[in-house]
């Protein structure tokens, strides 16, 4: 992972911008997105503020957003960043279910993906998510 997304043709990539509070789950989605041809990882962050501050340094295509975090939770730095930053889209990451729906769709995220999704499934909404598309199971 480049913290510029620099490295080889990296402009043709979908560039990701990974917050959460834990740093095994950050480091567990860097490892997997580092995997797919087509994703670059330009920057993890551990709260929301971090990640507003990011978003408009790093420019990414795709935020994945924890919702519960200290500080500035995911659903009010989403809220932020899009306002920011309108074109970047979001991925609300959730352990809580779907209950967090409706306050995700308000703040301006993109889906709403629960965390203990496999990564196919996770990948295919990313991949959606980033191309404008709403055809996947977890987009709002």
């Amino acid at each position: 992972m480049t913290e510029d997304g620099c490295a080889g043709d990296a402009s043709a990539d979908i560039r990701v911008l990974l917050v959460d509070d834990h740093p095994m789950v950050r480091r567990a989605l860097a490892e997997a997105l580092s995997d797919e041809d087509g994703l670059t990882v330009v920057g993890e962050c551990a709260d929301g503020m971090q990640a507003v501050e990011a978003a408009a340094r790093l420019a990414p295509d795709v935020v994945f957003m924890d919702v519960s975090m200290a500080g500035m939770d995911g659903l009010t730095a989403t809220a932020a960043l899009r306002a920011a930053r309108p074109e970047a889209r979001v991925i609300v990451l959730s352990g809580e279910g779907p209950e967090a729906e409706p306050e995700a769709v308000v703040a301006g995220a993109h889906a709403l993906v629960p965390k203990g999704t496999r990564l196919g499934p996770l990948l295919r909404c990313l991949r959606t998510v980033a191309a404008g598309g709403t055809d996947c199971p977890f987009c709002l």
